[in-house]
């Protein structure tokens, strides 16, 4: 309890935490120390740190604790990642909870520590450049600690992540798989190399038994924080569950996520997915202003409005996506898709001209969006041929085909049936 209490004390006099961040903090640790931590829940907060009135305290309409706890836990990362990179005990405020987690550091040395936890926050941007630099950070980890379980099983997880975003799936799975196979061959695996070894049984080898194993070793370790991991609600989805996904990650949103934009974005692609269209909408509208530059609520916007058939809103909403082009490989197609769509089949011709000259200097162009161009064009023959490279590819994003909105076009395409056949998703 000491050391605790020290880690505490420690990020009081180096952090600089603002006072309410830091009333939150002290108050869920002392409670959980007290070993009242199943008492500490929103409302709790809202009375004890906040002195918010409970008979008129709306947790839908007040936001003051999930802003806090939100804001508190980028605090936390960024001074594990700087003052506090040294410190033996490191204090962690998980996703969906406000109960604290208080974790028994690897003894790396301060810069190695920073590069951990500079990975982290990488990780969690979801676009090519944050991949490639947690990957990178990571490789300095291991350069120092080759056996150190988390940062094996964080670069399976950017490796995993990182073929969803223009590199060859196949060769980053591969190598996926490696690291997660190590993460897990260690005295302490991390829960996060139960969730690697699930994605990569889940996307390269198509083995939804094991993968679904791996899953619930990972939810089991990591005390339910997995549950909203985006890889896990991917297999959710594959396993024709999604409004099981959306049950958890809203409950997740409403205690805690508000201000969380990948929470929301994954929130609002799932009700799509679901087509749930109108939860959707709902989840967008308040996504775009809690954070209107992050890139994928604009993305889901975009393929909302193709949904309830306005193909040229949604070529307009992409056009405005705040992200530099090629940040965002996942939008490549979508742009000839929703032209095509709405008249201008021009430009869903040059976007394929594009791709094949890109092709030719040798860089990866994913076969799923030269599919999405060619539905576009109308050539479901040619776009369902594309898929099947996908496939064979295997893109990650092949366990969503059957629940792509916009692939509702290729439905009554029998080699689309047959495609998903092979994938082995559930149809819902």
């Amino acid at each position: 309890m000491y050391e605790i209490t020290h880690a505490l004390e420690l990020i009081h006099r180096q952090a600089h935490l603002p006072p309410a961040e830091l009333r939150f903090l002290r108050y869920v640790v002392e409670r959980t120390l007290a070993g009242e931590q199943a008492k500490v829940n929103q409302k709790t907060v809202a009375a004890d740190v906040f002195g918010l009135d409970l008979l008129k305290f709306d947790p839908r309409a007040d936001s003051t604790v999930r802003t806090t706890a939100a804001n508190l836990r980028i605090s936390l990362l960024r001074y594990y990642a700087g003052p506090g990179r040294a410190d033996r005990i490191a204090i962690e405020l998980p996703k969906g909870s406000y109960v604290p987690r208080f974790l028994r550091r690897a003894q790396l040395s301060v810069a190695a520590t920073s590069r951990l936890w500079s990975a982290r926050v990488a990780l969690e941007s979801r676009t090519v450049s944050g991949y490639a630099t947690a990957i990178a950070q990571l490789d300095s980890v291991l350069a120092e600690a080759p056996n150190f379980s988390l940062a094996l099983a964080l670069k399976a997880e950017s490796l995993a992540s990182q073929a969803i975003h223009g590199s060859r799936p196949r060769p980053c799975l591969e190598q996926a798989r490696i690291c997660s196979d190590r993460a897990l061959d260690t005295t302490a695996p991390a829960w996060q190399a139960w969730l690697a070894r699930g994605a990569v049984l889940q996307a390269l080898d198509l083995d939804w038994t094991s993968a679904e194993t791996a899953y619930d070793n990972a939810l089991e370790s990591s005390g339910g924080e997995a549950a909203t991991h985006v890889w896990y609600t991917a297999f959710l989805v594959g396993r024709g569950r999604p409004r099981e996904a959306i049950s958890m990650l809203q409950r997740t949103v409403d205690r805690f996520g508000y201000c969380n934009p990948t929470f929301l974005g994954d929130l609002s692609m799932l009700q799509m997915l679901a087509r749930d269209y109108t939860a959707a909408h709902e989840t967008i509208h308040a996504a775009l202003a809690a954070a209107p530059h992050y890139y994928q609520h604009h993305l889901n916007r975009a393929i909302l409005l193709e949904a309830q058939g306005d193909a040229a809103g949604a070529l307009r909403e992409l056009d405005q996506t705040p992200l530099r082009l090629h940040e965002r490989p996942v939008t490549w197609g979508l742009r000839g898709l929703f032209a095509g769509l709405s008249g201008k089949p021009g430009i869903a011709s040059r976007r394929i001209v594009w791709f094949r000259g890109i092709q030719r200097t040798g860089r990866y162009i994913p076969p799923s969006q030269v599919a999405a161009c060619w539905l576009g064009l109308g050539d479901l023959d040619a776009a369902v041929h594309h898929l099947e490279l996908s496939v064979e590819d295997r893109d990650p994003l092949a366990v969503w085909f059957h629940a792509y909105p916009f692939f509702r076009h290729l439905n009554a395409h029998p080699g689309f049936q047959r495609l998903i056949d092979r994938i082995g998703v559930v149809r819902y």
